[in-house]
């Protein structure tokens, strides 16, 4: 039986119960469920495969398809209506309705995901232990490690959700390991969760001005005129950035630190402004 809890793409579902229903009933087919949903066999392929959305007036008819429950049916509406959200702040209501209709019941991956970016420090704790011995023993050690400082119970709390997404691993030696495993950002979940992670970070490097001398920290500005058009240039070359100094860390030996960088690029004035959410 599939757990429509673990889901946050309504069409993903859709194609699992389909694929479900067929290893036992080789009837089920398109054909059937046009005859039961009134919708076009076409049409209901390509929601399946992601081409198209359900219209909302469809969701009863599939929720008795698929014979989901009460709280089910109600799940999988919102799911309908998160994947058809068209900006941040309807993503991130759909998401946190969605999480409310689950409860304290169910916790799957996305959970464990947008649990992760809640906190800056999981990502910090994540990069320490690549450079930093850890046994699992001194979290209070760990904690003081970082700045600002965290307390023993944050600390342990962020191994262990490290753990559960197996983005470290503890060896043979009894040392924590970071692995390959890391969390990608694509899935629409993450636009409210990641906006306000970068938030968090952004908050960190106001903090900072006050908190390091300057021989540690490079916290500079520039205000400049160009066409709005090619910002997406600026954009470009801002990722490039990123993606060379992360070929230096890549390359460097002995760390001994973690370091956060904030890059913000962002019109403050245009001459045909257009506000975008």
């Amino acid at each position: 039986m599939l757990n429509i809890y673990e889901y946050l793409d309504y069409r993903q579902y859709l194609k699992d119960f389909y694929d479900n229903e067929r290893k036992n009933k080789p009837w089920f087919s398109y054909r059937y469920i046009s005859s039961k949903v009134k919708l076009n066999p076409g049409y209901i392929v390509k929601v399946f495969q992601g081409k198209v959305h359900l219209g909302i007036k469809n969701i009863g008819s599939f929720a008795d398809l698929m014979m989901l429950s009460e709280k089910e049916r109600e799940y999988f509406g919102e799911l309908l209506h998160f994947g058809r959200a068209k900006n941040e702040d309807e993503i991130e209501q759909r998401f946190e309705r969605l999480q409310s209709i689950k409860g304290v019941t169910f916790r799957t991956v996305a959970d464990n995901k947008s649990e992760f970016f809640t906190q800056w420090y999981h990502m910090a704790i994540r990069s320490l232990i690549s450079i930093y011995p850890f046994d699992g023993k001194d979290y209070r050690k760990l904690a003081s490690m970082l700045s600002p400082k965290i307390t023993a119970q944050e600390a342990r709390e962020s191994i262990e959700l490290l753990e559960q997404l197996n983005m470290i691993k503890k060896n043979e030696d009894g040392l924590y390991r970071v692995t390959e495993q890391f969390i990608s950002t694509g899935e629409k979940w993450a636009a409210a969760v990641i906006r306000n992670y970068q938030k968090k970070n952004v908050e960190l490097s106001l903090s900072a001005i006050d908190m390091y001398n300057k021989e540690l920290r490079d916290i500079s500005s520039v205000t400049m005129t160009m066409r709005m058009e090619n910002i997406d240039v600026l954009r470009k070359k801002i990722q490039q950035f990123r993606q060379e100094l992360l070929l230096i860390s890549q390359n460097e030996e002995n760390d001994d630190a973690v370091v956060q960088l904030n890059i913000q690029l962002f019109p403050v004035a245009s001459c045909t402004w257009k506000k975008e959410k």
